[in-house]
């Protein structure tokens, strides 16, 4: 169930903050528009039940990074009123859409908007390897798009520090099935890094240039953890044929079953990207 916080109380609570809109809420979030002087900002409040540790670590994945394609967190701040501790942080606030929104069924972008986006989402999930950090739910709902059209990826609720010790049991799968990769699909939290990110890359990039999920034929859960698991079949697609074959080769090696076998680096596919013609 998503942490909902009504926003005439959320206004009491936080009086520094002018509150403009409510934001989709998660289970560990509830999210606000919020402005403070003339600053657009996205206001969190987190969960009470929502693990401390992992919301911690969340703000140690963002608060070194400043590249235009992640999130930048302002602050992180706990206060306490009347014997109750509130967590809450504070990020810019990203004017535009979610990326669900260009990603609709029968919907083939454009060869120049798949190389932008595409690119620019490299380029932020190469900031994160160097900051050995994966972020483990990479999807359109995480993506937001910039009213000049670049791409922001999002909510690192479930970003993990491969540094540190997981807080993810084995066998837990984590994130969200649609764009899970095969490691994800069984639990296996030691194969986690970063291609598993470029795997939900490679997903996400065959919906916008074909306007279908790579594994749209699966009707249920058990069907679609099968298909990723035994490698997803898309080169007999008719959408996914007609497209470059640059194009083609990458989306092939993201979507590969096996890790060592997906590119090595963000980098990589962009440099390969921007050379399609």
């Amino acid at each position: 169930m998503p942490f909902v916080v009504d926003i005439d109380k959320a206004r009491a609570d936080f009086p520094d903050f002018e509150f403009v809109s409510a934001l989709t809420p998660s289970e560990q979030k509830a999210a606000f528009h919020v402005r403070r002087g003339t600053d657009d900002l996205c206001l969190k409040i987190i969960a009470p039940n929502h693990s401390l540790e992992r919301a911690q670590r969340e703000v140690a994945a963002m608060q070194e990074i400043d590249q235009p394609n992640v999130v930048k967190l302002i602050e992180y701040v706990f206060s306490s009123k009347g014997g109750r501790t509130t967590h809450y942080m504070v990020e810019e606030f990203i004017q535009g859409h979610d990326l669900a929104q260009d990603i609709r069924p029968g919907l083939c972008w454009p060869l120049e908007q798949i190389k932008k986006v595409f690119g620019e989402l490299c380029d932020g999930l190469s900031e994160l390897r160097r900051r050995n950090i994966v972020h483990r739910d990479l999807k359109p709902n995480n993506i937001r798009i910039r009213e000049s059209g670049s791409p922001v990826i999002i909510d690192f609720g479930l970003a993990r520090m491969l540094d540190l010790d997981s807080l993810t049991q084995t066998g837990m799968k984590v994130g969200t099935p649609l764009y899970f990769s095969p490691e994800q699909c069984v639990g296996d939290k030691h194969s986690i890094d970063h291609r598993t990110d470029l795997y939900a890359l490679g997903a996400i990039m065959f919906q916008a240039a074909t306007g279908k999920h790579p594994c749209h034929t699966a009707r249920t859960i058990d069907d679609l953890f099968q298909a990723v698991c035994q490698g997803v079949k898309i080169s007999d697609d008719a959408e996914f044929a007609s497209l470059p074959d640059g194009l083609k080769m990458i989306i092939t090696r993201l979507l590969e079953k096996e890790r060592s076998r997906r590119p090595v680096s963000a980098d990589l596919v962009a440099k390969l990207l921007r050379s399609i013609k």
